[in-house]
């Protein structure tokens, strides 16, 4: 084989495995601990519904590496359905479920959670999967009053994308004075 064969074949191998290697942004996530004091399960029309009192003003979230307290009022900012490990206490009974969240308010000026849920079987994400050994599932016999009561949600942002395209470009006043102003910002939709 001539030696320009095979550099084109070497060139053709190294732009497929190139090409083949390159990946997308991943979606980001972060797992954030919630706690409150007096808790009920009760049934609802879609499932199941968990309310808690006196919930703490500030929640801990933590993607790994870095951790922070966020006040309670940004739970709003999070898309929905998530999944979650809910951990329930009271004298007689604990429990330690999977969920999954379709919905979650807030009310009485931050004190009062609110979740719709959705009782899993199993977890197959990874952030909860140090939570999730020793569950029960929810069922009907869990509904009731608790003392205590922490939430672990699963955070999950999607990778964002590039919705405008913004250039930037000079304001110019061709109106009689013939100067240009100041820069601004041109975006367009892609």
């Amino acid at each position: 084989m001539g030696y320009c064969v095979q550099l084109g074949i070497l060139c053709s191998l190294v732009l497929v495995f190139c090409t083949g290697f390159c990946s997308a942004a991943e979606s980001s996530s972060a797992l954030i601990y919630i706690q409150g004091s007096e808790s009920a399960i009760t049934n609802g029309s879609n499932g199941m519904i968990i309310t808690v009192k006196d919930v703490v003003p500030y929640f801990h979230i933590t993607d790994g590496v870095e951790s922070k307290l966020v006040p309670v009022g940004s739970l709003a900012d999070i898309s929905y359905p998530v999944q979650a490990v809910v951990n329930l206490f009271n004298a007689e009974n604990e429990t330690n479920s999977i969920i999954h969240v379709s919905n979650l308010s807030l009310s009485d000026e931050n004190k009062v959670l609110t979740l719709d849920v959705t009782p899993l079987e199993f977890y197959e994400g990874e952030r909860l999967k140090s939570f999730v050994n020793g569950q029960t599932p929810l069922s009907d016999e869990k509904i009731g009053e608790y003392n205590r009561a922490g939430i672990y949600l699963e955070a999950v942002w999607e990778a964002p994308s590039n919705a405008l395209n913004c250039i930037p470009c000079f304001c110019c006043d061709f109106g009689g004075s013939g100067e240009c102003g100041n820069i601004c910002e041109c975006c367009t939709p892609t």
